[in-house]
């Protein structure tokens, strides 16, 4: 199974699920409701659990 994080975007607040390899890569995330972009580090929430 792939492993995933969850981010909320710090514009819409949409949650979106991305692949665990994003994370802490400096590569910015694109949110797919508003198409904000930010680091993982930007966001008000992570949910890292498997």
């Amino acid at each position: 199974m792939e492993r995933i994080f969850w981010v909320k975007c710090p514009k819409c607040g949409g949650r979106f699920c991305c692949d665990y390899e994003l994370r802490h890569s400096n590569l910015k995330l694109i949110c797919p409701f508003c198409h904000e972009q930010f680091l993982d580090a930007e966001s008000p929430e992570i949910d890292e659990r498997l």
